[in-house]
């Protein structure tokens, strides 16, 4: 005969929230799990074991979620779940109670910048904080509540090889959730982006003479006009007597 062991210890079931802490309008969801087996069916708790969550219009349970949409100040407290297989009239053990707390205010960003002045070629590096985490970060420039110049993952935005242009005000601000919950807009930060001194005069010569035939087509034809003068001039010299030279005028015309 084979003797059949059976465990009689029941499962604990376990409560995880996420975001917590939350600010008011956020939306916060109630995960609760009860080992590998998909029959579990789940019940919340709010405070005590015999004051159960239903489903609301704010409250949506599905499956081992239970989202509340729109928290407000009320919604926060101490939450439990467990889990239960009807059919087999099992519950699980109880979760550990897990505290809710939803702020009341909205949380502003914060802007700052590595450096406010500098000049073109460098790069500028930005960063938004905002307290608690979970947060993609939407960066602004010129003007807020228009459409992000990016957004990142991470607090930290770097321009880099700025122009003249890339100067002016940058704002940031954050969100999470869906449907998306925005922080507060940060205050300004002012980037100042100059030309550094004396890169005008380094210019290379090539670079200098390229730019003035862009601009100007007819300085082309000056400078062909020059050099063939200067070759007759040298031309001339190699004539011995001045009656015999050849005028400058002449010599372009003969070529």
């Amino acid at each position: 005969k084979h003797l059949l062991c059976v465990s009689s210890a029941l499962p604990k079931a376990t409560l995880t929230v996420e975001p917590n802490p939350l600010f008011p309008g956020e939306t916060v969801t109630l995960t609760c799990s009860v080992g590998i087996d998909s029959s579990w069916s789940y019940k919340w708790y709010k405070y005590r074991n015999d004051n159960v969550v239903f489903q609301s219009v704010r409250h949506t349970i599905t499956g081992d979620t239970l989202t509340i949409s729109r928290a407000a100040e009320s919604d926060q407290g101490l939450y439990r779940c467990q889990g239960e297989i009807q059919s087999r009239s099992i519950s699980s053990i109880i979760s550990d109670c897990v505290t809710i707390t939803v702020n009341d205010y909205q949380p502003k960003a914060t802007l700052t910048s590595d450096k406010e002045d500098t000049f073109t070629g460098d790069s500028v590096t930005l960063n938004c904080t905002v307290e608690s985490s979970g947060w993609k970060f939407y960066w602004y420039r010129q003007i807020p509540d228009s459409i992000p110049v990016t957004t990142t993952s991470g607090y930290s935005y770097t321009l880099s090889w700025v122009s003249v242009s890339d100067g002016g005000q940058y704002w940031c601000r954050a969100g999470r959730g869906d449907p998306v919950y925005y922080t507060l807009y940060s205050d300004p930060v002012q980037i100042n982006i100059t030309v550094p001194p004396g890169s005008i005069v380094s210019m290379s010569l090539p670079r200098l003479l390229c730019g003035l035939l862009v601009v100007s087509p007819f300085l082309l034809v000056s400078i062909v006009l020059t050099v063939k003068c200067c070759r007759a001039r040298g031309l001339c010299s190699t004539v011995k007597s001045p009656q015999d030279q050849i005028p400058c005028d002449d010599v372009i015309e003969q070529n």
